[in-house]
């Protein structure tokens, strides 16, 4: 079943690193899904919580996504995609 997204007004443009097209491509399609509408929504907010160019990283789904902010450019520019740690100790 497809799942209708809702339309933010993008603030920012989202770029991916070239070693974040790799991380990317070995994520699951319900992953990527999820990291597309993190992605749509960091581009529409910002990061309200976190000044200066970064790096940032946000946790969400059980997937941790770091990136940097260009606001000159208003450009988050995704970095790495790394499945978060279940519990402390336990390997990606």
């Amino acid at each position: 079943m497809t799942r209708a997204r809702p339309t933010l007004t993008r603030y920012y443009d989202v770029a991916l690193a070239p070693e974040a097209w790799r991380d990317a491509g070995c994520v699951t399609a319900d992953d990527f899904l999820v990291l597309q509408d993190v992605m749509n929504l960091l581009a529409a907010e910002g990061t309200p919580y976190e000044r200066g160019m970064g790096p940032h990283s946000v946790t969400v789904a059980g997937l941790e996504v770091h990136y940097t902010r260009d606001d000159v450019a208003r450009t988050l520019t995704l970095h790495r995609v790394v499945r978060a740690l279940e519990q402390p100790g336990s390997a990606y």
